[in-house]
């Protein structure tokens, strides 16, 4: 992981909170009473909004020697079908330990006008690298 980067802004992205993924992931958790409202509460996932290939790249990580440390979300409001949300992902802590490097990511969803939606908070933990 590139530590440098730790309190930079890693990614800004325009999305979109399609109600077609909205009712794929409803349906993908069974179609139940309360999955469309599940739904609308998980549609992204921080590190990968603009691709998991970008994300890695990013940061410059090995993806052989990578875990996912942990995943956390705040929310202020489930999304809502067809909202336009802005993306904004920082590396808000980074740490060497025993031979590891330790990234947290934070990932905020908000609409244009700068409405809270939801934040994210990722921990990725990446292994020494070998040779």
């Amino acid at each position: 992981m590139q530590r440098e980067k730790k309190g930079q802004q890693l990614l800004s992205v325009s999305l979109m909170a399609h109600s077609i993924k909205l009712e794929e992931i409803a349906h993908a958790l069974g179609d139940t009473p309360s999955a469309a409202d599940t739904a609308r509460l998980g549609l992204f996932f921080g590190p990968t909004v603009v691709g998991y290939r970008d994300f890695v790249a990013s940061i410059d990580t090995s993806t052989s020697n990578a875990l996912l440390g942990g995943h956390e979300i705040v929310f202020a409001r489930p999304f809502k079908a067809d909202e336009p949300v802005r993306a904004e992902m920082t590396m808000v802590d980074h740490q060497d330990k025993n031979g590891m490097e330790i990234g947290v990511f934070e990932t905020r969803f908000t609409t244009p006008a700068g409405e809270p939606i939801q934040t994210q908070r990722t921990t990725f933990i990446e292994r020494a690298r070998k040779g």
